[in-house]
């Protein structure tokens, strides 16, 4: 895989997820809270309920900020921001899986009748869906070179133009083309105008049929979201012009819909921050979310679960109010990746910083060239494991882990020993046939069953919104 779409979807996959832990304890009371972060409680006011909030935007903006962005984490005076190493290289991977709505977070504001300092500020945060694949033919709709009527498995680019169905099929923006004797395609010799919509198929009518095609012709309006090429230009729900462009980031954002994994089983936001506030700085108005922790399982993809934990999780923002609409400029969120989390994102390939799909991000941080890349520190020569790396920030205060391969001199490039801050050293445990049946960073302390391992990597975005519509699920 191109590195470029390999780093990509490991951001998107990354990323998304991070700009999704801001929050306080969100009722997760089972959880030991780490010295190094103290959760903000509650603050009184309206409750979070999905879809009746009185803000909602979306990120329009993405990518990791330099060194000197990002929060002093640690307590020591400096900002911590490990990522920065590789902001260079990540930023037009980001900037393209936004541009194709491969990364696509929503936020919804709560208790915010007016724009304004407010001591008490509530939002959550989703997934949101704007390209679709309704029909399953393995083509989405809303992007270049994507599907032109989401409606029909049989119509999609590459497939076989299926003569006088008076459709495009092939989304070439044609409908029942023939070829025009220089090697390409040209509408047909044919006058009649079976849908009444003015446009024949020789005049470059996409749709004819009577039952489908009298909102689809050169020159109509794209209809955002009904899953058909409306101004045939070839691509459902993206328009071929400025004015009409279908696109939930410019200035009259269209609907989009929520991912159902945002949801809990009663309908409630998986992620909800529940105790920021507004503060006007000098006249201009700034939102201030965390220092928390939060945990959460998320299932990703189907048979993907991510074990999310992102610990100091912060956000601060100037907030803009656009005629009565919010959006943010100028933001700033943090926290820790820790290396449990890590551990848990696999299935994906970079082979620039060594990560296969049988391996996990950990693995390239910590045994492979992703950690000389981030600069991260590793034990001196002398130590009983020189060479190991450890990460930035010491959650739990009790001395930097460190994760190692213990056999680095040989081809597998992934770590298989934990050693915690105390200097306890835990090894991945195997099966009879040597396939791992417990990471090292799943451990857990033995007096209360809390994860041992939750120091991480330091981690700064720099973003923005936009307003933004939101569709609930269905």
């Amino acid at each position: 895989m191109k590195f470029a779409l390999g780093l990509a979807t490991s951001l998107a996959a990354v990323l998304a997820p991070l700009s999704l832990g801001c929050g306080g304890d969100d009722g997760n009371t089972d959880i030991d809270v780490p010295p190094l972060f103290e959760p903000v409680p509650e603050c009184e006011g309206d409750p979070v309920v999905a879809f009746a909030g009185t803000q909602q935007a979306v990120f329009s903006e993405l990518q990791i900020g330099d060194f000197e962005d990002g929060f002093d984490l640690d307590g020591d005076g400096d900002p911590d921001n490990k990522l920065a190493a590789v902001s260079s290289v990540a930023r037009a991977p980001i900037e393209d899986a936004l541009d194709a709505y491969d990364l696509l977070i929503p936020m919804e504001f709560f208790d915010l009748p007016t724009i304004g300092a407010d001591e008490c500020v509530k939002f959550a945060l989703y997934l949101g869906i704007y390209k679709h694949d309704d029909d399953l033919d393995g083509k989405d709709t809303a992007v270049e070179g994507g599907d032109c009527d989401d409606t029909r498995d049989e119509a999609k680019p590459g497939a076989a133009e299926i003569p006088g169905n008076r459709k495009d099929d092939d989304c070439d923006g044609i409908a029942d083309e023939v070829d025009d004797g220089n090697g390409g395609q040209m509408p047909p010799d044919d006058t009649q105008d079976m849908d009444g919509d003015g446009v024949t198929l020789g005049d470059g009518d996409c749709d004819d049929d009577p039952l489908t095609g009298a909102d689809v012709y050169p020159g109509h309006a794209e209809i955002c979201g009904d899953g058909r090429d409306n101004d045939c230009d070839g691509v459902a729900d993206r328009g071929s012009t400025s004015a009409e462009a279908c696109n939930p980031f410019d200035a009259s954002p269209d609907a989009f819909d929520i991912d159902p994994l945002s949801l809990d089983g009663n309908g409630d936001p998986v992620i909800a921050f529940t105790s920021g506030q507004i503060v006007d700085e000098a006249g201009t108005l700034r939102l201030h979310a965390g220092p928390s922790l939060f945990s959460v399982a998320i299932p990703v993809i189907d048979g993907f679960t991510l074990d999310l934990k992102i610990t100091g999780a912060q956000i601060v923002a100037d907030v803009i109010d656009d005629g009565g609409s919010l959006h943010l400029e100028n933001g700033h969120l943090g926290g820790v990746l820790d290396a449990r989390t890590a551990d848990t994102i696999r299935g994906l390939t970079v082979d620039e910083i060594g990560l296969t799909p049988e391996d996990s991000l950990l693995d390239a941080a910590f045994a492979n060239v992703l950690g000389p890349l981030l600069a991260l520190p590793a034990l001196p020569p002398g130590s009983p494991h020189a060479g190991c790396r450890t990460p930035d920030i010491d959650v739990d205060k009790d001395g930097l882990e460190a994760f190692c391969d213990s056999n680095p001199d040989d081809d597998i490039k992934v770590v298989d020993l934990c050693i915690d801050g105390d200097g306890t050293e835990i090894y991945d445990e195997y099966d009879a046939e040597g396939n791992v049946t417990k990471h090292c960073t799943e451990a857990v302390e033995p007096d209360d069953g809390r994860p041992r391992f939750m120091d991480g990597i330091s981690v700064e975005l720099n973003f923005a919104t936009v307003p933004a519509t939101l569709n609930a699920p269905e």
